[in-house]
């Protein structure tokens, strides 16, 4: 019985490090005149700019937004829960790599893959 409440808070604690973040934000719209006809134009606004229906990018922060015609929605890698005697590290492309928290420029001498 101890084993499996040990395997049930193992399994607990490995899902909220793994946990990620998102986020929805509704369609914005403007209206200009073109002429005396009302033209609306649809967007999502992401840091004070105007961003295309259909289009997504990476944010520096790692987070994954994409632009639709409901609004914009941003996702991303969330937490993570390194090994003791582990860190994480996170590259300029958002790739995570587990290297040894005492010295970061060796792996940690573990074959654990991260994906973010």
């Amino acid at each position: 019985m101890g084993v499996f409440v040990l395997m049930v808070v193992a399994m607990c604690a490995t899902w909220r490090g793994a946990e990620g973040a998102a986020f929805f934000v509704p369609i914005s719209s403007e209206t200009t005149m073109y002429g005396s006809r009302p033209v609306v134009r649809q967007f999502c606004e992401w840091e004070g700019k105007k961003m295309m229906i259909g289009s997504s990018w990476k944010t520096t922060d790692c987070l994954s937004c994409s632009c639709s015609d409901t609004g914009l929605f941003c996702s991303g890698g969330g937490v993570y829960a390194p090994i003791p005697g582990c860190m994480v590290l996170i590259d300029e492309t958002c790739r995570a790599q587990l290297v040894d928290s005492n010295d970061p420029y060796q792996d940690c001498g573990h074959d654990h893959a991260i994906t973010g």
